[in-house]
């Protein structure tokens, strides 16, 4: 086939795989709408039904008590031969039944109402994070489709591209997981904030306010904890002090390891960071804080001491935990399937900079990471 076929046919078929990969994002991004709002309808019913719930509570607390006093009082008037007083006394006490009877039944239906609605938002919390994740996959195959299909631009062009691709794939997979990791903690614990300020009004309309205080404290401590994963992730993003070297953001992710794992984590820096360009900066950074959180939250480390050394040629950085420890290539071989993208987006960190990263582990011994950067005097 000529060439001039071969690539008229090429663009044919790049273009219906954009039209079709268009049609795609379109459509999961319309099904992402649609469960964001039954999603926003879910939180809302349960909200309300939590309410409910909690005054079923209330009133049937209320209720036994009072069927236990007219149990009391049946006791008593049939004890006192007024047979009056007796019907009376059993009358009431068989109504006050009925009534506790009806909360409780009240409290089953709306306790099973409760954990279907707890069940469909985890479904739809399920789906949104699954629909976020296939729709990246096809923002990104789309992005690759787009690039030239032609070979003949030179090995820059090529290895710009290859760059480009590179760091597309690494800021979708970070997207992912930081999605997740926002989920499941500040997030819940937002949430989980709502529904302890709900309860500490219900112990203020009950007079109980030496509960409803301890329910406000124990919510400003949940609060706060909240306010400090949040900063956390603020710093994962955009690590503060990078520009003038390596020492303060190094200090920092310390500290704030320290505060929320209470791990300890020591570092020693030899050589001038400043030197090194911003990029080098804050992929070494980047890679260093990423091999710290696994083994703070993956290792259940104790102790992570951080050595990096800065000399005329290369650039050597280690750290090393006393976790739990893994296998490396089982974790690799199963990081696509468990969306965990720690191992690979370090490796891919270090590809982007001329470097490389060797992960030494094994299960009950720890791990031991690597980062090896060649110099020059560009960086």
């Amino acid at each position: 086939m000529p060439p001039d076929d071969l690539s008229q046919k090429l663009k044919e078929i790049q273009d219906k795989m954009s039209e079709a990969l268009h049609y795609s994002i379109d459509s999961i991004s319309a099904l992402r709408e649609e469960e964001r709002e039954r999603l926003f309808e879910v939180r809302n019913r349960k909200e309300e039904l939590l309410r409910e719930l909690n005054e079923v509570i209330v009133a049937a607390d209320k209720a036994e008590s009072e069927y236990r006093r007219s149990r009391e009082e049946l006791l008593f008037a049939s004890r006192s031969g007024n047979e009056k007083r007796e019907k009376d006394a059993y009358e009431r006490a068989m109504h006050l039944m009925k009534i506790r009877g009806a909360f409780e039944e009240r409290e089953k239906l709306l306790a099973r109402q409760r954990d279907d609605l707890a069940r469909e938002e985890r479904r739809i919390e399920k789906l949104l994070a699954r629909s976020e994740e296939m729709g990246n996959r096809f923002r990104v195959a789309l992005n690759l489709l787009t690039m030239s299909l032609e070979g003949d631009t030179g090995n820059a062009a090529s290895g710009t591209e290859s760059g480009l691709l590179a760091g597309m794939l690494l800021a979708e997979r970070e997207s992912i997981s930081l999605a997740r990791d926002l989920h499941d903690g500040p997030i819940q614990k937002f949430a989980s904030v709502g529904l302890m300020i709900d309860l500490s009004k219900e112990f203020l309309d009950r007079g109980d306010f030496t509960r409803a205080g301890e329910e406000l404290s124990r919510t400003r401590a949940h609060l706060a904890d909240a306010l400090g994963e949040v900063r956390s992730f603020l710093f994962q993003l955009n690590p503060s002090g990078l520009k003038d070297g390596l020492h303060t953001p190094l200090g920092r992710l310390a500290s704030q390891v320290r505060s929320f794992s209470g791990c300890d984590v020591r570092f020693t820096l030899e050589g001038r960071a400043d030197v090194l360009s911003l990029q080098v900066r804050t992929a070494v950074f980047k890679i260093v804080q990423q091999a710290v959180m696994n083994a703070v939250r993956g290792g259940k480390a104790k102790f992570v001491r951080i050595m990096i050394g800065i000399g005329a040629d290369v650039l050597r950085a280690k750290v090393v935990d006393d976790g739990v420890g893994f296998d490396v290539d089982k974790e690799r071989e199963l990081a696509e399937e468990r969306g965990a993208w720690g191992l690979v987006n370090m490796e891919e960190r270090a590809r982007m900079i001329g470097g490389g990263v060797s992960i030494m582990s094994e299960p009950g011994r720890g791990t031991t990471v690597l980062l090896e950067v060649p110099l020059s005097k560009k960086v």
